[in-house]
This record gives C-alpha cells, sequence and structure tokens, in this order.
C-alpha cells in the first residue's frame, strides 16, 4: 500500500520524540547468545577470522612478554582519545606507517617501537599457537604487511638525496584491519590490571570467546567477551574499521550527494578535521524557521552495534522530498520503503564512543552535536524526511554501508501528511531514538 505525500503544516519550534525500548543491561550472556544464531562464513571470511585470531595470538604474544609496552600502548590510545575526542583504535596501516607521533604524555618513538616489537613477534612465532602457521613462513615486514592487506609502495628520494623509502597503503579491496580498546577512559593507562584479548569471528558482532590475562601477562581462564565484559575488563580486539577516513575524500569525492554536508575526521598526527560545506537555498522564502540537527539519543548499545563492531557511526541524512512510502505486508516490524530523490539536501557523519551511549542512557543531558542544518521550509514546500542509520563504509562486510533504506529511524515529524506520518511513526525503530530539534 502506497501513501501520498501531500503537504499540509510544518510544525515549527516542536521537539520530536520516539519511545524507545531500554534492553535490561543485566542480560545474561547466556540469553545474548541464544538470541542471535551465528552466520555461516564464506571461504574469505573464514580466512579473514583466521588472520583476525593469529594476530590476536600476536598481541597476546607482545603483551606478555612486555608488559611495559602494553602500558604505552594504554597510554597512546588514552592521549589519542584526549586529542580526537573518539578515536580508542590503532590501524594496521598506523602500524606499518610508524612514524614520530606528538602526543601528549606518549613517547615520540612509541609507533616505531611498537610495529618493530608487532612484526618481530609475528616473524619469530614467539606467540601462542604459534606451531599452527608452522608452513606460513615469513622472513621481512613487507611480507607481514601484505598478509594483512597492506601493500608497499616505494618512494623514490628527492633529488639531492640518496636511498629509498616505503610507504604502506591499505589496498582498496582489502580489509582494513585495526586493534580496537573499547571504554580505554575506564582504565587507566599505567594501572596494574588484568586484561582480555579477542577477535570478530564475524558470525556475530555481539561476543566472543577471550584469552584473558593477569597484569603481568600470565595466562588466566578463557572469558566470554561482550559489550558488558569490555565495560567492565580491560579488553583489547582485533577487528576491522568500517568508518570513514581522510583518505576517502582525498579525490574530492562524497561517500553520499548531499549539498550540505558536515564531516569530522582526523589526521595523521590526530588533530580534528573538519570537512563541511553549506549551500545557500537557491529558493529563498519568507519563512525563517530552520531544522537544526543538533541533538541525537540512542537509548540501545547492543541493538545492530554490537561490540566487534568496534566504534559508533551514524550517518544523519534530510532528503530534499519524498514521493511515496511503501509498507511491507502491512507488518508494523518491516521497515518502511521509502521514495526520495537520492540527493540529500543535508548530510552528516558523527563518531561516537560506547561510553558515550551508556552516558546518554542515563541521563537526558547527554547528546551529541550533528552540526548540520538545512532549511527553510514554509507550507506547500515538499516533504522530507530525516535519516539516522549506522553508517558501514561499503565493504565485504557492510550491512548498512550508505544505505538510507537501511535506516535505524526517521525524523517523520518533517511529513506534512498525517496517515502517513502516523504509519511511520508506528514503525520507528525501538532500538533508536533520534531527539531532533526544530527552531
Amino acid at each position: 500500500m502506497k501513501f501520498p505525500t501531500t503537504f499540509s503544516t510544518l510544525f515549527f519550534f516542536m521537539l520530536l520524540v520516539f519511545s524507545a525500548c531500554k534492553k535490561d543491561q543485566s542480560k545474561s550472556m547466556t540469553e545474548s547468545m541464544d538470541s542471535s544464531p551465528l552466520k555461516t562464513l564464506n571461504s574469505k571470511e573464514k580466512e579473514t577470522v583466521d588472520k583476525f585470531e593469529r594476530a590476536s595470538w600476536v598481541l597476546q604474544g607482545l603483551f606478555s612478554s612486555n608488559p611495559q609496552l602494553r602500558k604505552e600502548f594504554n597510554g597512546f590510545i588514552a592521549a589519542k582519545l584526549a586529542k580526537t575526542g573518539t578515536d580508542e583504535d590503532l590501524s594496521f596501516k598506523e602500524i606499518f606507517n610508524a612514524r614520530n607521533i606528538t602526543l601528549a604524555g606518549v613517547k615520540p618513538d612509541f609507533l616505531i617501537r611498537f610495529r618493530d616489537a608487532f612484526v618481530g613477534t609475528f616473524i619469530s612465532g614467539r606467540y601462542p599457537n604459534s606451531s599452527k602457521y608452522s608452513n606460513n613462513a615469513f622472513t621481512n615486514m613487507e611480507q607481514v604487511a601484505a598478509y594483512y592487506d597492506i601493500k608497499t609502495v616505494i618512494n623514490n628520494s628527492s633529488i639531492g638525496s640518496s636511498g629509498t623509502s616505503s610507504v604502506y597503503n591499505s589496498s582498496p579491496d582489502g580489509i582494513p584491519y585495526m586493534i580496537y580498546f573499547p571504554y580505554s577512559e575506564n582504565w587507566p593507562s599505567q594501572s596494574d590490571m588484568g586484561y582480555a584479548v579477542s577477535y570478530h569471528p564475524l558470525t556475530t558482532d555481539e561476543w566472543n570467546y577471550g584469552k584473558s590475562y593477569d597484569a603481568s601477562g600470565n595466562l588466566l581462564p578463557d572469558v566470554i567477551v561482550n559489550d558488558e565484559y569490555a565495560y567492565e575488563h580491560p579488553t583489547y580486539i582485533l577487528t576491522y574499521d568500517d568508518g570513514l577516513t581522510l583518505d576517502d575524500f582525498s579525490n574530492g569525492n562524497m561517500p553520499i550527494e548531499a549539498e550540505n554536508y558536515r564531516v569530522t575526521l582526523t589526521d595523521e598526527q590526530y588533530n580534528s578535521i573538519v570537512l563541511q560545506n553549506q549551500v545557500a537555498d537557491p529558493n529563498p522564502s519568507p519563512c525563517l524557521s530552520t531544522l537544526y540537527v543538533k541533538d541525537g539519543r540512542w537509548t540501545l548499545l547492543n541493538n545492530a552495534y554490537g561490540i566487534f563492531e568496534n566504534r559508533i557511526e551514524f550517518g544523519v541524512a534530510v532528503s530534499r522530498d519524498i514521493s511515496d512510502v511503501t509498507i511491507p505486508n502491512q507488518n508494523p516490524q518491516s521497515n518502511p520503503i521509502i521514495q526520495i530523490d537520492r540527493k540529500a539536501q543535508a548530510w552528516g557523519y558523527v563518531r561516537i564512543k560506547r561510553n558515550k551511549v551508556r552516558r546518554m542512557q542515563d541521563s537526558k543531558n547527554e547528546y551529541v552535536s550533528i552540526g548540520i542544518s538545512v532549511g527553510p521550509w514554509c507550507p506547500g514546500q515538499p516533504d522530507k524526511m530525516m535519516f539516522l542509520y549506522e553508517y558501514d563504509k561499503p565493504n565485504m562486510f557492510s550491512r548498512n554501508a550508505a544505505e538510507w533504506s537501511n535506516l535505524l529511524t526517521a525524523g517523520v515529524g518533517l511529513v506534512g501528511d498525517s496517515a502517513t506520518r502516523s504509519t511511520l511513526s508506528s514503525l520507528a525503530s525501538t532500538g533508536v531514538a533520534p531527539w531532533l530539534r526544530f527552531c
């Protein structure tokens, strides 16, 4: 059934709040496992999981043999998070492109020493279960980098100097491997607490088994790692990065067509970089009210973004208009199929720490600033919809990518037709509740 979207009157200065059900944070691990059937992996996915697991063994060997380097790693993540506000990870591209860095409290050569220790551990086989890989020997850094989809580019030296240098770039079709340290701010970087190491199983993004260690690097009984465990124990996770980077904009390309956009990223020295464009309405109207996309509140942590999906990233898109809305099978649990102009009037992208989501669960005063504004709208102008969705950069594991049809919820208050608005409201996700401000 299709609903025409005739425009009646937009309600200015309104506050739109979708009700949401809050999942019980104390839900047992057994219940969580039972509710999440495991995915069957193809050959490429199995190969990737094997690489995740091997990297987790290498990291265990490295941290067990060098507890001080683990503390330095924690200090690096803490300093990086303090500067960027969201980054709690170390990508393999960063590891292989190790350079001197400037971060408060971090030795400038940390990345270089960490890379050499990681690669040295990998090549030497001084890590648990290394015998499993005895037929897959490596002799140099370039081979290890290539194993993790990092290709080596040889740069000729500049005129007047001698020698060459190597630059390591992620393969366009490869997996962007990374070490993720969720809830890192819960743990003082120099603490002597024990820790766990796990990896993304790809069969689910909510849980996996992990190896636990005491502060000195001695092996303890295995644990089950999920979001609650990582919140309560220092946990390192080998996974992949599905968020945007500056490299995605190197050719001037936007991940989605939009006239107005705001994207906040970080450069190689972990400085905040804002990519923003604001285009004036070509047909200005006398209506002065504007929609400011300012507040977003998410009430469930484990709905659509499990711990192994790493940090949480959201896209916010505002359409130019709506042509029709289809409700599949009239099932209240179905997502609406919304026909819109695929070029957004405005688009924003934000990264959110898991600790931030938990604070938003507990306090109405916590919010995320999207930082975009669009408008104005007058009676008689086209209906619009606002889409809030988990952004996954397109790759072989992406579920949401840049597809608006996989929205988590939408601001339906921008739809003038009351019947359409009511129907869409009933389909709003129970896992995500945005708080949008109109002014």
